[in-house]
């Protein structure tokens, strides 16, 4: 567990600051700035993974950032505390494989613990929303299946 040191509000508001501008147009040449950011034994969740450590973080988005074409990141609201924040989000993002290449929308949220830097961070979004709905044979039965359910 790290270290719960006092954080003042200039130093908060500049974690944030520098969070979000990490991820606003994120590509694999900007990783470099994850160790500024993050601790070194930080860890990451999100639907499909749970990683540990910065260089299998890094890892991660450098595999992330090659995929899909043309990712950004627009923030809609923020809550915090001393200690966390939480970010709701919407990214658009390309990918050849899913939706004919065609932009898509993804909505989500990003939970944040940190101390001096980044220990924890935990993304929510809706995988079907973001991959299964978008592929050629599987993407018409799961949109049939969310029609019938809404109804």
């Amino acid at each position: 567990m790290n270290e719960m040191i006092p954080l003042s509000d200039p130093h908060r508001k500049s974690l944030l600051q520098d969070f979000k501008a990490f991820y606003l147009k994120p590509d694999a040449a900007s990783l470099e700035r994850a160790d500024r950011l993050y601790t070194q034994d930080i860890e990451f969740r999100d639907p499909l993974h749970t990683i540990h450590g910065i260089l299998a973080f890094k890892s991660y988005l450098k595999s992330v950032y090659t995929g899909p074409t043309d990712i950004r990141f627009e923030y809609l609201d923020e809550q915090c505390g001393e200690h966390w924040a939480c970010i709701t989000w919407v990214a658009t993002y390309r990918h050849g494989a899913l939706g004919g290449g065609r932009t898509l929308e993804l909505r989500g949220t990003t939970q944040i613990r940190f101390t001096d830097r980044i220990y924890y961070q935990e993304d929510f979004f809706d995988v079907g929303a973001m991959v299964y709905q978008h592929l050629p044979v599987l993407g018409p039965i799961v949109r049939y299946i969310n029609r019938r359910i809404s109804r």
